[in-house]
């Protein structure tokens, strides 16, 4: 399970897309009991410490049934806020000093390849944990600052990245000498002059090269195809879906037969200078014959892979270090009546909350432990030391004692009523029993209050008095809680579903003799047990009614136009699954 025995889950009712339509339909919805065993359970219960609380709603919000707001963006590393125009242009990593390791995804450092102690260049970026650096890739860097702009300047082996205006030169100069060659082959081809095929093999495009031949390629379709009018009706412009031209085609009179000239398709790039990549076969054999000589050992991983800006690298000594991630601060907002239960401070370096409504200060908090020994037998004598009832190991047909405590977190006094199922849901049944389903539990108020009222008029609670466990009354009180005992029969393991707690032995034997003759006339008998099946889990439907001052929240806030007086009733009501222990095989 996720947590050892005994836990609580609260249940929220946002999973269900399948709303009921009709009244019947709702009535039925209503009267439903939960199934902590269903699929869909797991996408509904959770510790009350991940759950918010609207208060316009009086709703319990989880994360499924929240919208969230990006408020700033910042490098965890550097703790620098970056604007979010700077996210839209430059991308979602910080453009300062700050990278992860490419093999660990550590955090990197900057160090000086003197070693005479001057800390002066070169500069290197290197891994403290795994020991990776630049240097395995051939890349030094001249400024100890500014290592996301060097970087983008520098390939592997050293090699210098030109910048996009040296790429729109040399693309230009590269269509000049193509349309020479291709010139100078049509007035006096000859074998000794160079051709095509050898000019491109001198001259191979990068990755780099290769996306911004591309771009450019695109541009240019764009802006010829861009009709010189906006208002045209026979051109759209493909830069701009939206345009006003396309609307009025849309809407234009189908009385007006006016011959429309169709636009001129955009064609796609035919040449390396236009962006075609055209697959080498060579560079397959050449990977292929390097893994034979040099081992898996040089290869990537999945995900180191992926994590890298170009995803077709194989070979570590292609890999790069990777910039920063930027992390968010968001808010949370509910999503049916957008009002906000969650928003952090805006500053980078603080951990609190402007507003944060979480749900363990508006519902009360439900815990189950097992009830001692010596409480349920009042003729044996009170020994401190002994054993609790072990939670893995629940015998079946054996009546066992739960305590059921339910502290409250608000200023005024609640009425509870609980409700749970006669038989838990599940092939193994087991009987529940809450011996004090209506009570009352007190405000949460001060501690002194409380310590004031005990000297005055001291408490007398159940388990002072050692009496038997009667139904109707509850076990134990306090200031603002209250324990009542639930009564638990652990079902049977090797029971059939619908055929009571536990088969006796004529009943046994029948249906081990049905098992078999289903089994041998091949039909599905059903009796395995799934995954987690002996886990008992009990569903309990929680209401509570408190009346509430109206206006407690507008003079929190300074205001004392409201009347002190004016109080309303209010009722929730919410599912919880308590998970009590495992039943033992017998």
């Amino acid at each position: 399970m996720a947590q050892p025995f005994p836990y609580t889950y609260y249940a929220c009712d946002c999973y269900d897309n399948n709303k009921p339509q009709t009244v019947a339909e709702a009535a039925a919805e209503e009267e439903r009991d939960l199934d902590p065993r269903h699929p869909r359970s797991n996408y509904s219960l959770y510790p009350l410490e991940h759950l918010l609380y609207c208060e316009d709603c009086q709703q319990i919000r989880c994360s499924r049934c929240v919208t969230e707001e990006t408020l700033n963006w910042y490098c965890p590393s550097c703790l620098f806020e970056v604007p979010s125009s700077v996210v839209k242009s430059d991308g979602n990593r910080c453009t300062r000093n700050c990278f992860n390791c490419p093999v660990c995804t550590s955090p990197m450092t900057t160090n000086s390849l003197d070693t005479s102690g001057d800390n002066a260049a070169p500069y290197t970026l290197a891994c403290p944990y795994c020991k990776w650096s630049t240097v395995e890739i051939d890349i030094e860097f001249e400024k100890m600052n500014g290592i996301s702009g060097q970087l983008a300047k520098i390939a592997n082996g050293g090699r210098q990245i030109p910048t996009q205006k040296e790429r729109d030169k040399e693309r230009e100069r590269r269509k000049e000498l193509e349309a020479r060659f291709r010139d100078r082959s049509a007035l006096s081809p000859s074998e000794d002059s160079p051709t095509m095929d050898t000019w491109r093999e001198d001259h191979a495009p990068s990755r780099d090269d290769l996306f911004s031949n591309l771009s450019a390629f695109y541009k240019t379709q764009i802006e010829t195809t861009t009709a010189s009018n906006p208002f045209s009706h026979s051109d759209i412009n493909f830069s701009s879906p939206s345009a006003y031209s396309r609307i009025m085609n849309m809407y234009q009179s189908t009385n007006k037969r006016n011959k429309r000239d169709k636009p001129s398709p955009v064609r796609e790039a035919a040449s390396t200078l236009e962006g075609l990549s055209i697959h080498d076969p060579s560079t397959d054999v050449a990977a292929i014959e390097r893994i034979k000589t040099e081992g898996w050992a040089t290869t990537l991983s999945p995900s180191q892979r992926h994590a890298q800006t170009n995803p077709n690298i194989r070979f570590d000594t292609e890999l790069r270090p990777l910039a920063t991630l930027l992390c968010t601060k968001r808010s949370k907002r509910c999503r049916s009546c957008r009002h906000i239960l969650s928003k952090p401070e805006s500053k980078i370096t603080s951990t609190r909350y402007k507003i944060k409504v979480l749900a363990l200060e508006h519902i009360p908090r439900l815990s189950i432990r097992a009830l001692p020994s010596y409480f349920t037998n009042p003729t044996q004598p009170p020994t401190p030391a002994a054993p609790h009832t072990p939670y893995n190991a629940l015998k079946s047909g054996i009546p066992t004692h739960f305590l059921l405590h339910l502290s409250n977190p608000l200023f005024d006094p609640i009425r509870v009523t609980l409700a749970t199922p006669s038989t838990t849901p599940g092939k193994v049944q087991s009987r529940i029993t809450i011996l004090c389903p209506k009570f009352e539990v007190g405000a949460n108020t001060d501690v002194w209050d409380d310590a004031l009222a005990s000297s005055l008029s001291p408490i007398k609670h159940a388990s002072q008095d050692l009496n038997q466990i009667e139904a109707g009354k509850i076990w134990d009180r306090g200031r603002n809680w209250t324990s009542v005992i639930v009564e638990v029969i652990p079902g049977f393991l090797d029971n059939v579903p619908g055929s009571g707690l536990g088969p006796g032995l004529g009943e046994k034997f029948a249906l081990d003799e049905k098992k078999k003759k289903a089994k041998q006339e091949g039909e599905d008998t059903d009796d395995e047990l799934d995954e987690d099946e002996d886990v008992l889990e009990i569903p309990i439907f929680v209401r509570i009614e408190f009346e509430a001052d109206v206006n407690a929240e507008e003079r929190s806030l300074g205001d004392s136009r409201g009347n002190k007086n004016e109080r309303e009733k209010r009722e929730e009501a919410f599912w919880t699954v308590v998970g009590v222990g495992r039943i033992a095989a017998v």
